[in-house]
């Protein structure tokens, strides 16, 4: 069996659809998505996954209701301040939020602060995107490169990824780092993000393992 994947990314997705289907609200529906994150967060770091990208929002996602938005945005506040330091050694792990800090409300980005300060270890990082735009990325990647006189391809500050999981069955990357996936394996699931369990995540963890990793060659 090949190595388990170094960067896994992660698109959390089908909230809406959860809390209808259970008859319960929004807000209750995205609280239980983000322990939920936290928990495979937990199961991805003992398969000695090294970095995991969560797609929290992307910038389109700003043109939702505000009753969704801030449902979003409690949560992801309580998943900063309260889950990622509860269930996380500060020492081992680091948290950093990509994305335009400017679209995001201020206590959402001073919770995010507050973690990234936090929590500073390397061993285990954590890539929260909110507010995030693939062509963004890009210009600002273009920038960094163009003021150290660099390759673009070295500017990016998220690094390859090897696995992408979403946690509904449409095949859509909706955005999500199309440059540093090009070559990641993609997989996506039928069960909610809600009701997944921990076999679900061993089973693509295996899966990935069991394919030899060419990377086109």
């Amino acid at each position: 069996m090949s190595e388990p994947p170094a960067h896994v990314g992660l698109i959390p997705d089908g909230m809406r659809r959860w809390a209808h289907a259970n008859e319960t609200t929004l807000a209750d529906a995205y609280l239980r998505g983000a322990h939920k994150v936290v928990e495979i967060l937990g199961i991805l770091q003992r398969h000695q996954i090294r970095t995991v990208t969560v797609y929290n929002l992307s910038r389109a996602n700003l043109g939702r209701r505000d009753e969704e938005l801030d449902a979003v945005y409690q949560a992801s506040m309580c998943f900063f301040r309260d889950m990622i330091p509860t269930y996380f050694d500060p020492g081992t792990c680091g948290v950093r939020l990509h994305g335009d800090r400017g679209l995001l409300p201020p206590p959402y980005v001073a919770a995010a602060e507050h973690a990234e300060t936090t929590m500073r270890g390397n061993d285990f990082r954590i890539n929260i995107l909110a507010a995030y735009d693939a062509v963004d990325e890009m210009r600002a990647a273009h920038r960094r490169a163009a003021a150290g006189g660099g390759d673009i391809a070295d500017a990016f500050e998220i690094t390859e990824v090897d696995l992408v999981i979403r946690s509904t069955p449409e095949p859509l990357l909706s955005g999500f780092l199309p440059l540093q996936s090009q070559y990641a394996q993609l997989r996506f699931l039928d069960t909610p993000l809600n009701d997944l369990q921990q076999e679900h995540i061993d089973d693509v963890i295996a899966d990935y393992r069991r394919l030899p990793q060419l990377r086109g060659r």
